[in-house]
């Protein structure tokens, strides 16, 4: 039976697509720089591979903070402080809102019948003022962030550091839930925990394999938990 609910947060329950897209364009508004109309594709591209590399290990959250922007100033022609920028953007990040659509009707419905925890690779300040602007924090018991844990998702430490804090609780008794196939879904399964993929990239069906559960929608977890 299940006791407790790990949930990721970015595009799980945040739209991270869209805050991003609000904090890149903020902060550009700031510092005078405009953008060519493919800056977020860009971003997306190369955000996704900085932080496959977190989740294998070869980099850290800090070292991405240092890189992130100038990779993508480089790859648009752009000649600015890609330091500068992403100091900015993490600052308009954090008081992004947006949610995926149904994740407050979600939490609703877990909060009730389980323990729910977060568990998230992002910075620790940027999550809790997020989940706080969107009215998401109070609905969660624990905070398991890798910035404040010393590992990342998937690695075996991160998941061995949620189950010291939650003592009495089996691994058959915990469901992961989140949107990556390689952080989330692979991570929690080698662990031995259950797992709901969120697809919310709308990717192809025979990537769930490896998952216990795939929904398309939030809500379609309702029918599982």
């Amino acid at each position: 039976m299940i006791k407790v609910v790990l949930l990721d947060v970015d595009n799980t329950l945040m739209d991270f697509h869209e805050c991003a897209r609000q904090a890149m364009y903020l902060t550009a508004e700031e510092l005078g720089i405009s953008f060519p109309a493919d800056i977020f594709e860009v971003f997306t591209e190369i955000n996704n591979g900085l932080w496959l590399d977190i989740e294998k290990g070869i980099l850290t959250v800090d070292e991405l903070h240092q890189i992130r922007w100038g990779k993508i100033f480089a790859a648009v022609g752009i000649e600015r402080d890609g330091v500068e920028f992403e100091q900015g953007f993490l600052k308009n990040l954090a008081q992004g809102s947006a949610t995926v659509e149904g994740a407050k009707e979600l939490l609703e419905y877990l909060a009730s019948k389980y323990t729910l925890c977060v568990a998230s690779n992002a910075p620790y300040s940027q999550q809790t003022s997020r989940l706080f602007n969107a009215g998401l924090l109070d609905y969660f018991e624990k905070l398991f962030i890798s910035e404040t844990i010393g590992f990342s998702k998937p690695q075996k430490e991160f998941f061995d550091a949620c189950m010291e804090e939650l003592p009495g609780v089996e691994k058959e008794e915990i469901i992961m839930i989140g949107d990556s196939l390689t952080a989330d879904i692979a991570g929690a399964a080698a662990y031995g925990i259950k797992t709901c993929w969120f697809n919310y990239g709308k990717a192809s069906a025979e990537k769930a394999a490896m998952a216990d559960y795939m929904v398309n929608t939030l809500s379609e977890i309702q029918a599982i938990l």
